[in-house]
Parts: C-alpha cells; sequence; structure tokens
C-alpha cells in the first residue's frame, strides 16, 4: 500500500475501534450499526488484500529470479549452436542467415526465435553432432525453450495477481472512507453534547494528509539579512543614476520574506 491508503486505512481501524468500544451506546441507531460494520468489513478486506499483495510480490520476485536464469541458459545454449553454425558455414555460408539470432531479443521474440532454430537443426543434426554436439543437444534445446515460456507464463500470472490484490486495496479503502463519511453526521448527530465522545471521533476519523507536490505547500519566510538584501540591489542597479541619498524601503510588490 502507498502512503496514502496507509493512512485512510489506519483511520478505517481507529472508526472501526471507536465503533466497537460504543457499540452499546449506538444500539438504538440501527443505520450507525450497519455502517459500523461496513468499516469493519473495508478494514478486513483490506488487510486480505495486503496480504495478498505481499504474497504476489515475494512469488513475483523469486519467479522473476527464475525466469531470468532460465533466459540466461537458454541464450547459452543457442550461443553454443550459433559458434557451431559459424564453423558449418565455412562450407555453407547460407547458413548463417538461415541461424540468424538477435543479440538481446525480448523474453517472446527469444522464444520465437529458438523455435525456429530447433526447427532448422533437423535436417543439420549429423552435421552439428560431428562437431562435438551431444547426440541430445536438439530434445536439450526445446527442454530449455519450454521451462523459459513456463517462466514467463508464470510471472505473467504472478503479475496478474499482485495488480488484482492492489486493486482490491484500493476499493476496499474507498468503500470504508465513504462508510466514514456517512458515519461522520450519524456520529455528530448522535453525541451533540458530548464533547469529549465527539474529541475522540474526531481524532479517530482524521486522516494525515499525504505528501504532495511543492505547489501550494506552506514555505517559511526566509531569514535574509538586510545588507545582502541592500547589496544585491546595488549591483543591479547602475551607479549613474542613484541619487546621493536613497531610502531603503522596499517595494510595495516585493514579496514579504525578503523583508529581514
Amino acid at each position: 500500500m502507498n502512503v496514502h491508503e496507509i493512512r485512510r486505512y489506519q483511520m478505517l481501524r481507529r472508526v472501526r475501534d471507536f465503533g466497537a468500544a460504543r457499540r452499546e451506546q449506538f444500539a438504538s441507531t440501527l443505520l450507525a450499526t450497519r455502517t459500523f460494520a461496513l468499516v469493519a468489513d473495508a478494514v478486513s478486506a483490506v488487510e486480505q488484500a495486503a496480504s495478498a499483495h505481499v504474497r504476489a510480490s515475494r512469488h513475483g520476485r523469486e519467479h522473476t529470479i527464475l525466469k531470468a536464469a532460465a533466459r540466461r541458459t537458454l541464450m547459452n545454449q543457442l550461443q553454443v549452436i550459433r559458434r557451431t553454425v559459424r564453423a558449418l558455414a565455412i562450407d555453407a555460408p547460407q547458413l548463417l542467415g538461415t541461424f540468424h539470432m538477435p543479440r538481446a531479443p525480448r523474453d517472446l521474440e527469444l522464444v520465437a526465435v529458438a523455435r525456429a532454430v530447433a526447427a532448422h537443426l533437423a535436417p543439420l543434426e549429423r552435421e552439428f553432432i560431428a562437431h562435438a554436439l551431444p547426440e541430445t543437444f536438439i530434445v536439450e534445446l526445446n527442454r530449455l525453450i519450454d521451462g523459459f515460456e513456463h517462466a514467463i507464463s508464470r510471472r505473467h500470472l504472478l503479475g496478474g495477481d499482485s495488480t488484482k490484490a492492489r486493486v482490491a486495496i484500493e476499493l476496499a479503502v474507498a468503500r470504508g472512507f465513504l462508510a466514514v463519511r456517512r458515519l461522520d453526521a450519524i456520529v455528530q448527530n448522535h453525541l451533540r453534547g458530548d464533547a469529549q465522545a465527539l474529541a475522540v471521533w474526531h481524532r479517530a476519523r482524521f486522516v494525515e494528509r499525504s505528501p504532495g507536490s511543492a505547489r501550494g505547500r506552506f514555505v517559511p519566510p526566509l531569514a535574509v539579512p538586510e545588507r545582502q538584501v541592500l547589496a544585491a540591489a546595488e549591483q543591479r542597479r547602475p551607479v549613474a543614476d542613484e541619487p546621493a541619498q536613497q531610502s531603503h524601503e522596499l517595494p510595495g510588490g516585493m514579496r514579504p520574506h525578503f523583508a529581514a
């Protein structure tokens, strides 16, 4: 969860606990009871989705490593075949075009290229074996292709699980937040006149603002010594235009933080 969602989730937990601690107090208001239950359900949904997201992310990292290893092994096998092709091309130069392999193919492109190489190998199997490749080298190549393709598919599925969990978190937080907006009116109407209980409620439903962009954020005035401001002004102003005595008043439109 990002910072914004974590702060809303923490607020939902506080509101849930507020409702649980005052269950009897709100028992006569059926809508309040139902809405507090919605908040509790949202908290549970967030926690379940967050756990699923953590599991999917962890498994995704593990399978990313496995996929990288499968890709590396397949690339090494293709390099062995490419090296042998260069030797065969001494007598048959056309083989260089038949077994062309890109330098850094994407995953699916690598699978397609490797399948094509495996298909072209069959008629030349004996020539490759004569150059000291094992008799099972085509079978081994197909096994590596299948393993890499499976690793790609598995990693893709885990990425979908992670995205699904992220969406579930966002939806649960949004449902809970809407329930709290409804509760705000119910609780304040129900507890009017009870300043202490209302103060507890306001603390429970408060959501700290998430860090935003610099625009619109309060920036404290800078303490700039007056002599630095005047020195800078004197450097910008032509000496010939300066009168003998000048007032050091700041122009009306100058920002307040320049006034030391």
